[in-house]
């Protein structure tokens, strides 16, 4: 099955066109501050269930300064680095961030994952249902960054309540 996932905030963006969509947060900050742990314990339980379950995942995200968003193109490669690692046990998992090779500081890392972020995800590998994870990543840049009233306003409108563009442009 394929599942949406909205990267939350700025993922909220393509919340009008996806008609059935997931929240998941992957916070850029967090891979800034290379706080691994805190990138795995922050995981919903949902969405690790359901690449437990052979899902295909596509998380959608928005950024306002690159092509694509530093939750896309490091934390979604640590998540995957890391659930490779201990759901797969596969020592060989590979990670490659913007076109480098970044295995050895990733392998690293996951070394120093503390006891409680390494049983969240063995507590899900108790009902893995394939033998391999599928995570897509789609992003697009955006002019909303930290602009929340529009987000809330585009979730009060998919949700079926009519707002004009300026409502949803209006930061008041």
């Amino acid at each position: 099955m394929d599942i949406k996932y909205l990267n939350l905030t700025n993922g909220l963006e393509y919340a009008n066109e996806i008609k059935d969509y997931k929240v998941v947060r992957i916070q850029s900050t967090i891979c800034e501050a290379k706080n691994w742990d805190k990138l795995i314990q922050d995981l919903d339980y949902n969405f690790l269930l359901d690449l437990a379950q052979g899902n295909k995942i596509d998380i959608y995200d928005t950024s306002s300064k690159k092509k694509v968003s530093r939750a896309l193109f490091q934390g979604v490669e640590f998540i995957k680095y890391a659930i490779n690692r201990r759901w797969f046990n596969n020592e060989d998992a590979k990670a490659i961030v913007k076109g480098q090779d970044v295995t050895p500081y990733f392998q690293k890392e996951y070394n120093t994952l503390n006891k409680n972020t390494k049983k969240k995800l063995d507590y899900i590998k108790k009902f893995l249902n394939t033998d391999h994870i599928s995570i897509e990543t789609h992003c697009k840049t955006t002019i909303y960054d930290g602009k929340y009233d529009y987000y809330k306003n585009l979730l009060k409108e998919k949700n079926g309540e009519e707002y004009s563009i300026k409502e949803l442009l209006d930061d008041d």
